[in-house]
């Protein structure tokens, strides 16, 4: 089920998508939240993560295309909701995934949600497959003061940062001192199988056996890192598509 919100100032507006989405695609999206302004809708939208967001171009103080300025990548669909057809044009150019005129007509929605809907399952069985190669087959080439070393990226278990340098523990419990920066390390990983805990902290999801919610703590066996409490809701998330996968 796809995850919706909707940002849009008219109260009115806002009541009749919701009535729509629930009227005609009940089965396949489920409204997260709907807010009244585009500030609240962007701290809404970090925390809550949507898959789509309805947004409306004009609103008091700023436009709907001002989202764009609040992210550095937009990893969520939008659909822009206005009754203004001259604005059509702008929201293709900012990538936008549709565009419904009020008032809304239901085929009209439909066809986009489900023009979404198979986009991304699509996507997501082609990622999957890519993902997964990657990992079980592709190896990290890191630094060391003595040369180089190629570790495989389902040998990872934690990598901790320290400075300029990180220490990459291996599930055999062996540790690699590099001369690399936790953030290139991170861009070279696959993002379904690894997740940063923490500022200085990532680690391999496959690994992880037990989540201690009190002391804002994981444990991956007989290692314990520490967790931001932000980044609890997004872990569980990845850590359930992951299994999902997997089964």
């Amino acid at each position: 089920m796809l995850k919706a919100a909707i940002i849009d100032d008219e109260y009115s507006a806002r009541q009749t998508l919701e009535k729509m989405l629930q009227m005609y695609l009940n089965d396949s999206i489920q409204i997260v939240f709907a807010a009244d302004n585009l500030k609240d809708g962007v701290s809404l939208i970090k925390q809550y993560l949507p898959d789509i967001v309805f947004l409306d171009i004009s609103m008091p103080q700023q436009s709907g295309f001002d989202l764009f300025n609040y992210f550095d990548t937009i990893n969520f669909d939008i659909i822009f909701v206005t009754a203004h057809q001259h604005y059509a044009i702008n929201a293709v150019g900012l990538g936008a995934s549709g565009y419904l005129l009020k008032p809304i007509k239901p085929q009209q929605l439909v066809d986009t949600i489900n023009k979404i809907a198979n986009k991304k399952s699509k996507q997501t069985a082609t990622s999957t497959t890519d993902l997964n190669t990657t990992y079980n087959k592709c190896k990290l080439l890191v630094n060391q003061q003595k040369g180089l070393h190629i570790v495989s990226y389902n040998e990872i278990r934690v990598i901790i940062a320290d400075g300029n340098t990180c220490k990459i523990i291996k599930t055999n419990g062996d540790s690699l001192l590099v001369n690399r920066t936790i953030g290139s390390i991170e861009g070279s990983l696959p993002k379904n199988h690894f997740f940063r805990t923490h500022r200085s902290y990532i680690v391999n999801l496959n690994y992880i056996t037990e989540i201690d919610k009190e002391k804002n703590l994981i444990v991956l066996t007989d290692i314990e890192t520490p967790l931001a409490s932000a980044n609890l809701k997004l872990l569980t998330d990845k850590l359930s598509k992951l299994y999902e996968n997997l089964a």
